[in-house]
């Protein structure tokens, strides 16, 4: 069990390697860039619900999830 656990553990983190950070120069650059995000996550109903339940918001339903137990 543990040894899967640490296999698990591994995989993340070299998927968090891979994820390519990018630097902007300016302040202005960064806002424009996530201006563009904006636009393109908020084109269309379809982008939108998919960036929701990318974020774990909605299940692929479009129904809310529970994020808060009671």
């Amino acid at each position: 069990m543990a040894t899967q656990s640490l296999k698990a553990s591994q995989k993340k983190r070299k998927q968090a390697a891979a994820v390519a950070t990018r630097r902007f120069e300016t302040h202005d650059e960064l806002l424009a860039d996530m201006n563009k995000f904006r636009q393109e996550t908020l084109a269309t109903p379809g982008a939108a619900k998919q960036f929701l339940i990318d974020a774990g918001l909605v299940t692929k339903a479009g129904k809310p999830k529970q994020l808060i137990r009671d």
